[in-house]
């Protein structure tokens, strides 16, 4: 049963975003509680969670669809589900479980870790917040690829079509831990959005599904996960000074306080192309946790942040040498701080990873 908490919460935000034109508000109403039900034929009926379970390559059972629980004898579903889930499983052992230690042992001590956390320059990448702060209820992620629609069952019944796409937006993922944003918009233009990879991540995360609202631009998907209710806004915007939406800034002010987490972001916060966007995390946020892709060391201490680093300063890859941080790489040098144990951003070894942890300085 949802909390009043939850309950309240949902409500004053649901309602904002409709008041900012974000989402229609048919879309926060009625029948909040159930999953959302999608139409497969005159006599049968089908959730979302089931759907995503499906391109989740997890099992169906029967009586939640006789379609798919057939579809799944099929020798091309269960190519797809024996490759994902290998790479799901190296994946998790190398970052996601590690992560998950991490931020019970150490990073819940220096933070709250049950406060809505913000994910610019996202992409599809839900795991990584998921596994940083498994507390929270309310995830906002945001970046310029398109959300798409919720999966449908008549879209599922193209699965043969769909299932390489799945693996091809993931590749890299698997791979390396982040998305390369070339690849990914490629595959993402076939593939029809972020939502699947949102609702793979999620149900194979252990969680169910509720339902799943799209807009244009906007994605709403709620889910239960260790008995709680949680929610995934994803918002597609440009967050250059230039293109960033007051209704995204102050969706996320509503929030109150609110952490952060940074990582792979192409260093985009060192120019001052996105200053609006740098300036308001450190002005709002209560913790920055990021790479060194992040907010600019020098920009953390002189907003009064306090800092702690876990692991190591690597220099940036050659393609973006000239964000090399002489004071960052000093601050490692001469503090003493635990080791990572997993790689992180764009360094997946975690010999070569470092963390950044900034502090809203009190009052």
């Amino acid at each position: 049963m949802m909390s009043l908490r939850n309950k309240s919460f949902l409500v004053k935000s649901g309602l904002l975003l409709f008041l900012l034109g974000c989402i229609p508000l048919w879309s926060l109403f009625g029948q909040n509680e159930q999953e959302e039900v999608l139409p497969s034929g005159p006599s049968n009926k089908i959730s979302i969670d089931t759907i995503s379970l499906f391109l989740g390559g997890l099992p169906v059972e029967k009586k939640q669809s006789e379609l798919l629980f057939d579809y799944e004898k099929t020798q091309s579903w269960q190519l797809y589900a024996a490759s994902l889930e290998k790479q799901w499983q190296k994946r998790d052992l190398w970052s996601w479980k590690p992560i998950r230690d991490f931020s019970k042992e150490k990073l819940s001590r220096l933070i709250d870790p049950a406060l809505p956390v913000f994910y610019p320059f996202s992409g599809p990448d839900l795991m990584f917040p998921l596994s940083l702060f498994p507390l929270a209820t309310v995830y906002v992620l945001a970046s310029r690829e398109m959300p798409g629609r919720c999966p449908s069952l008549e879209s599922v019944k193209t699965f043969e079509k769909t299932f390489p796409l799945i693996l091809s937006s993931l590749h890299s993922y698997f791979k390396a831990g982040y998305f390369v944003t070339k690849e990914l918009r490629q595959d993402l233009s076939l593939l029809g959005g972020n939502v699947p990879l949102f609702l793979i991540m999620i149900v194979r995360s252990g969680a169910k599904i509720v339902d799943c609202r799209t807009t244009a631009s906007t994605t709403i998907i709620r889910f239960y996960s260790h008995g709680e209710l949680k929610t995934l806004y994803y918002f597609q915007s440009d967050l250059s000074n230039g293109g960033i939406e007051d209704s995204l800034m102050r969706f996320l002010s509503s929030l109150g306080s609110f952490n952060t987490v940074i990582k792979s972001a192409s260093y985009l916060l060192h120019g001052e192309g996105f200053s609006s966007l740098r300036g308001f995390l450190l002005s709002h946020s209560q913790a920055i946790v990021q790479d060194d892709s992040g907010v600019p060391y020098r920009y953390l201490v002189g907003a009064g942040r306090k800092v702690f680093l876990f692991g190591v300063y690597t220099p940036p890859l050659n393609i973006f040498r000239e964000f090399y941080q002489k004071d960052l790489e000093e601050a490692f040098a001469s503090q003493d701080h635990e080791p990572l144990p997993f790689g992180f951003g764009y360094k997946w070894n975690p010999k070569e990873a470092g963390l950044i942890v900034a502090f809203k300085p009190e009052g």
